[in-house]
């Protein structure tokens, strides 16, 4: 007897330093206890069991076999990684990767390599690469299909040319190189991001010509949607002209082209009333930014005229950030899971 899926739950989730000890990251001495570590994986089975996803994107993972042992207790026993972390010397790694798990199959994963044609036509330089390496992979939901899903993690706001302070800057020319030094290093750190955002949406734009399928992008995008480096990645929502021709004059079927290769922020698609108000999902020195989002294709609009199902539900599992328990949360992430719930129309 066939069974059909009729709603399904998708997550992202930055992890914060996911690594087994004896292991380092970043730094020689940056490793867990046994007992932290032991903190560590409690918390996130217990947020797991909480959330209850069907299909979850992490960053942050520099230990990729702990996760998969781990997801598979919680349920989740499909998982897949691209890309191995990256290890400096003495055990330090210094190059996190991304992971989907999911409680459906999945039938193919593939890592997004970035386009010669669009660094050419950038005029950035040969070897231009991800910061880590994205996930495109394609999860089948019985009665639904196949969906094609991306596992992101841009590259940070973090100076590219971060120096070393001395204890005491002793004249002005010091403070200049530094305050330049990190002007110019965040301004490469945003044309990385910006391009990386180019680089998914292309790649998007290519699946969906060679095989059109239900999308979600689910990722920490270290920035806002609206931030000039992002709105790439949502750019056919907003459109308003395509050329010279205004898309208010453009006929049905050509503004359905558009929003086939146009992308939705979830909780703009949610059609639930009772979530209010947008969630942070990160804070740093006291002020909250939405950093971590899922984003979905027309397929799950429910203004979409050939929607395939729609947004029932948006959250930001934020307690740990809210309200922490110190013994409960020791080692949580410095990021808040979101997830959302989709319901197939039939």
């Amino acid at each position: 007897m066939n069974t059909y899926i009729t709603d399904f739950r998708v997550c992202t989730f930055n992890l914060l330093n996911f690594i087994e000890p004896p292991n380092a990251c970043y730094e020689l001495d940056n490793i867990f206890s046994e007992r932290q570590w032991a903190q560590k994986q409690r918390w996130l089975i217990n947020k797991l069991a909480a959330i209850k996803p069907d299909i979850i994107g992490f960053q942050e993972v520099f230990s990729p076999d702990a996760l998969n042992r781990l997801v598979v207790q919680s349920g989740l026993p499909y998982f897949r990684v691209v890309d191995s972390p990256q290890v400096d010397s003495d055990h330090v790694y210094m190059k996190p990767v991304v992971a989907i798990a999911s409680r459906f199959p999945i039938v193919s994963v593939e890592s997004v390599e970035f386009s010669d044609e669009l660094v050419h036509e950038l005029k950035l330089q040969n070897g231009f690469s991800f910061s880590r390496t994205p996930i495109r992979s394609e999860v089948l939901i019985e009665g639904f299909g196949t969906v094609l899903v991306y596992v992101i993690h841009l590259k940070s706001k973090r100076s590219q040319f971060e120096r070393e302070l001395p204890p005491r800057l002793e004249s002005n020319s010091e403070i200049r190189a530094h305050m330049l030094a990190e002007i110019h290093g965040r301004w490469a750190s945003n044309i990385q991001r910006g391009t990386e955002a180019s680089m998914i949406y292309q790649d998007y734009v290519e699946q969906m010509c060679l095989k059109e399928r239900p999308t979600m992008i689910l990722g920490d995008l270290n920035d806002t949607i609206e931030s000039a480096a992002l709105q790439q990645l949502v750019a056919g929502r907003g459109m308003d002209k395509l050329g010279p021709r205004y898309i208010s004059s453009l006929s049905t079927e050509e503004r359905r082209f558009i929003e086939r290769f146009s992308l939705f922020d979830s909780y703009d698609l949610n059609i639930n009333p009772a979530v209010g108000q947008r969630k942070p999902t990160h804070y740093f020195a006291n002020k909250g930014s939405t950093l971590d989002y899922i984003l979905l294709s027309k397929d799950f609009n429910s203004a979409y005229d050939h929607s395939l199902a729609e947004v029932i539900d948006y959250q930001v599992h934020d307690q740990h950030l809210q309200n922490p328990d110190h013994e409960k949360d020791a080692q949580c992430s410095d990021h808040a899971p979101v997830s959302v719930d989709v319901e197939v129309r039939f």
